[in-house]
């Protein structure tokens, strides 16, 4: 499970989200040939991302290397059910990252694209957003 080792608050303000602008450096590939890239802005959870990886390493085994480009370092609190307001903040839930159009998820090297793209294309619905796969070779335009 992906979650901050430590954070110096353990409950973040629950305003408007603020997302870092997509840079150039968040838009190109450093390490895979086949990636994984946001098509909207949106929350991702840690839980969807363990579900994709553990998705990802089921199928792929050790054919492939997978590199997450993503962190999710936003705590998210929830009250439980049937209590009165006041009496505080929540308690932690899930940890989260708000992620813009246009950022990359994750890299996969691997040698054997045709499987590695069957594999992403059936990997894609463990996410909350909409995302499409690229190779190393094309440019995508959001």
């Amino acid at each position: 499970m992906l979650f901050p080792k430590k954070t110096k608050y353990s409950k973040s303000f629950s305003g408007k989200k603020l997302t870092p602008k997509v840079s150039a450096i968040c838009r190109t590939n450093k390490y895979g040939n086949v990636l994984l890239v946001a098509a909207e802005s949106g929350k991702v959870t840690n839980f969807q991302l363990e579900a994709l990886r553990r998705f990802l390493r089921r199928f792929l085994k050790k054919k492939a290397q997978i590199f997450f480009r993503v962190f999710p370092s936003v705590p998210v609190t929830k009250k439980p059910n049937d209590v009165r307001l006041g009496r505080g903040k929540g308690n932690l839930k899930y940890w989260a990252l708000y992620l813009k159009k246009g950022a990359v998820l994750l890299e996969i090297r691997s040698f054997d694209d045709a499987l590695t793209n069957k594999v992403v294309h059936a990997a894609k619905i463990k996410l909350s957003i909409k995302t499409i796969t690229s190779n190393r070779q094309t440019r995508w335009i959001l």
